[in-house]
């Protein structure tokens, strides 16, 4: 046996070997109990046969200890298929795991948090630029989270002069036939006008807000800390706007009880003026990115307001924490809802994961 022919056959004993040691682990309490004596009684012969260095033993032993596999570990239909499928359950089962118990990601549906986090935003842009084709587009809606979109009339006819408004966008009717538009993009008709089937409404720009992940395990173990960013059920809170059965992203202003009030712009605990931890510092000195630190909700016809007066005090009970957003002046939070309790928390988020932009990383 030359020196190619024994690498040859080194390679093959061991594959052979490796697998008769899967077969007997994977099936052997399944298996035959004589076919898993007649696998080891294979097993035996290749390796007598190798330690020889006999080469004409060594094919017959490994066709031997093949047919013992076989036996052992019965070919099945499709193994490719089978193994793609295992492979995907698995990692779905962690996927779940992960998400139930440890981390859960969200995406900031509005603009309550910007400039710290955005929602959905939505720029005016008339027509496609180079980047907007295909495939180009693709890689911007991968990478950003963004891409150019043209709302057309999907029928011939006249634009009711009823529409409907919600904080999302715009319903409007041509021919009886409802057409949403998101709110952002730019119009080119009016109520009245007559459009022609795939003419465009309204066009722009949409980015997606951002994605993050949420730590779910840490208040388990840490009381939750005035500043962090945090996600809370809406389930037991009782205000009209609210949206029942979700959740909210807020900054975590006020901690079980402390006396809170609001002085526009500072925000008042146990009487003092709070600049830390740093998140609101900048609320109040970092005009150019956009922040006003906290003004006074918007009177609510009918309905009470938490925080409805300058310096009105209120003192949160023993599990409560009091929500407010980073954008004061658009933010539904607890100056109107008030305080939510410890149960309706979910946890800190740590990191925004998506899109690719200057907020990707961890967040504050």
């Amino acid at each position: 046996m030359n020196f190619f022919e024994r690498r040859r056959h080194a390679k093959l004993v061991r594959h052979l070997l490796r697998e008769a040691k899967h077969a007997r682990n994977m099936r052997g309490d399944i298996a035959d109990p004589q076919s898993l004596r007649q696998l080891e009684a294979a097993e035996s012969n290749l390796r007598s046969a190798w330690a020889a260095r006999d080469a004409n033993r060594i094919e017959a032993s490994s066709e031997e200890i093949t047919a013992a596999i076989l036996a052992v570990n019965p070919a099945r239909k499709y193994p490719r298929i089978r193994e793609n499928v295992e492979i995907l359950a698995v990692a779905l089962a962690v996927a779940i795991g992960c998400k139930t118990y440890f981390i859960q990601p969200f995406k900031i549906p509005t603009g309550s948090m910007q400039p710290t986090l955005y929602g959905i935003t939505v720029q005016p842009q008339s027509s496609k630029t180079f980047m907007d084709r295909f495939p180009l587009n693709m890689i911007q809606l991968a990478l950003f989270g963004e891409r150019y979109i043209e709302v057309k009339a999907s029928v011939d006819g006249q634009v009711d002069t009823r529409y409907s408004v919600d904080e999302e966008s715009a319903i409007f009717y041509v021919n009886g036939v409802p057409h949403k538009i998101r709110r952002g993009l730019t119009l080119y008709f009016s109520t009245g006008d007559f459009l022609a089937k795939n003419q465009i409404m309204a066009s722009g720009r949409v980015k997606i807000g951002d994605h993050i992940f949420v730590d779910k395990i840490r208040y388990n173990f840490s009381r939750p800390k005035r500043g962090q960013i945090f996600v809370f059920s809406t389930d037991a809170i009782k205000y009209p706007r609210i949206r029942a059965n979700s959740f909210y992203i807020k900054r975590l202003a006020a901690l079980p009880g402390e006396e809170v009030a609001i002085d526009p712009p500072f925000l008042l605990i146990n009487g003092e003026r709070i600049e830390e931890p740093y998140p609101f510092h900048r609320l109040l000195t970092d005009k150019e990115a956009g922040y006003i630190g906290y003004t006074l909700p918007h009177k609510q016809r009918d309905l009470d307001l938490y925080l409805g007066a300058a310096q009105e005090k209120k003192v949160l009970g023993p599990t409560s924490y009091l929500p407010l957003g980073d954008n004061s002046a658009f933010s539904l939070d607890g100056r109107y809802f008030g305080p939510v309790d410890r149960t309706s928390l979910v946890g800190p988020a740590f990191m925004v994961y998506w899109p690719f932009t200057r907020r990707w990383g961890s967040v504050q």
